[in-house]
């Protein structure tokens, strides 16, 4: 054996130092030749066959990174400054009032939010009660980085029908020239809602679902064969359950857009936590809640047919309005991670942040902008245009302070979930 391994090294050695292939196997005598498949022909003991070594077993794990926010509620002092930074007429630039927070919105793979009012290019802007916004505020998300939205909420029929319409057919035309987003919550006919809306995103496919509680009363102003996702109990909740089963079905993560609760309140409600067990046993993987305009609770769920967890944010809160409650100007910007085995597509959830942004106004509700909280100071504070509403005191009953948004925050934010450098 030690031959035969002293010629083939003199093999490999001749053609490193020629470059030329030489003929050595005259130099091999039979009897050193081993046969693998048989027997050693030199001693005719039976050779040990050769047996493959098993590939290591080895999983790939994909992450995507997430962010979501909650109701981006355009009131008249958001569009009419947008107006003007744009120079009037029918132009708009609502830029400024999200320059401060975009560089924590965007980059992320998956970005979600609730586009509370209905942008559309039809119909004039408008205020509440009857929201109508300029497409240019959708042109700006969509710029941001944000890819799934809801439109279902309590305003989407603010201008009946004909404006679901119009603000489907925005979106629709947003998907036509090239933009990669899934839009949710309304529809133009059944089978347009029996589509379900797929992203992939690293090679992870979500699924995308929305529904409201309420529509503000103006159930009758929708008509067939448009159709609005809905939250509710007995037969609306069993055809929720049975199109989260599909939505899950066809994705590896489903997605459940739910504007629910009992605005102005930070506590969630116990039809909400039994509901959304429901839910995330149908098969929702991540719930994002908007609707109160004020933060809530997040827990993860654990599924008893698998232990799996779901993550459910009851309230994100508003991403920037012009209210008047002060508890309302505390918003929260979600960030986690979403990382799945792709040998078994097991999903979890992880790397929950919260960082809270303040929303800002000068008096007369003029100048609305996002900041940091760690940009936030005790003078921006004590300008805030919430202290100078006719209605604030007798809301409110509370001084709209550095000392407040922190109490606040410990009230609706547990300590594990709020990134370290707002932790008090």
């Amino acid at each position: 054996m030690r031959r035969i391994v002293i010629i083939i090294f003199s093999l490999v050695l001749a053609v490193a130092c020629t470059g030329e292939v030489v003929d050595v196997s005259a130099d091999i005598d039979e009897e050193d030749v081993i046969d693998v498949g048989g027997e050693d022909k030199k001693d005719g003991n039976p050779a040990v066959p050769f047996v493959p070594e098993p590939e290591p077993e080895w999983n790939e794990y994909i992450t995507v990174s997430a962010v979501a926010v909650g109701d981006n509620l355009i009131h008249s002092s958001i569009y009419n400054q947008a107006n003007i930074h744009a120079g009037g007429g029918d132009n708009y630039d609502f830029a400024p009032a999200y320059e401060r927070i975009r560089h924590l919105v965007t980059g992320y793979d998956l970005a979600m939010i609730n586009q509370e009012t209905l942008v559309n290019n039809v119909y004039p802007p408008s205020n509440w009660p009857h929201f109508s916004t300029p497409g240019p505020l959708g042109d700006l998300m969509v710029e941001m980085g944000f890819n799934a939205f809801t439109i279902a909420n309590n305003h989407t029929l603010d201008i009946h029908t004909d404006g679901l319409l119009a603000s489907l057919d925005y979106w629709n035309g947003k998907i036509t020239e090239g933009h990669d987003i899934a839009v949710v919550g309304a529809y133009y006919d059944a089978e347009d809602r029996a589509r379900i809306r797929t992203l992939e995103i690293n090679g992870v496919v979500f699924s995308f679902l929305g529904y409201a509680e309420s529509l503000n009363g103006l159930d009758e102003w929708l008509l067939p064969p448009a159709e609005v996702g809905r939250f509710g109990g007995g037969a609306v909740m069993e055809l929720m359950l049975a199109e989260i089963e599909a939505a899950k079905a066809v994705s590896d993560v489903c997605v459940v857009f739910l504007h629910w609760g009992t605005e102005d309140m930070d506590r969630v409600e116990d039809y909400q936590r039994e509901a959304a067990r429901r839910m995330v046993e149908a098969g929702a993987d991540i719930i994002h809640g908007t609707h109160p305009h004020v933060l809530r609770d997040v827990e993860f769920i654990a599924r008893e047919s698998d232990g799996t967890n779901a993550l459910v944010m009851y309230s994100l809160g508003n991403f920037i309005s012009s209210q008047i409650v002060p508890q309302t100007m505390i918003c929260g910007i979600f960030t986690f991670d979403i990382i799945m085995n792709s040998q078994t597509r097991a999903v979890e959830i992880t790397n929950l942040q919260i960082t809270p942004v303040i929303t800002h106004y000068e008096r007369g509700h003029t100048n609305v902008r996002l900041y940091p909280l760690t940009e936030y100071t005790p003078e921006l504070a004590a300008r805030h245009g919430i202290t100078s509403h006719e209605s604030y005191n007798w809301a409110a009953h509370v001084d709209f302070t550095i000392s407040y948004i922190y109490e606040m925050l410990r009230r609706t934010v547990r300590d594990e979930f709020l990134s370290y450098e707002y932790r008090q």
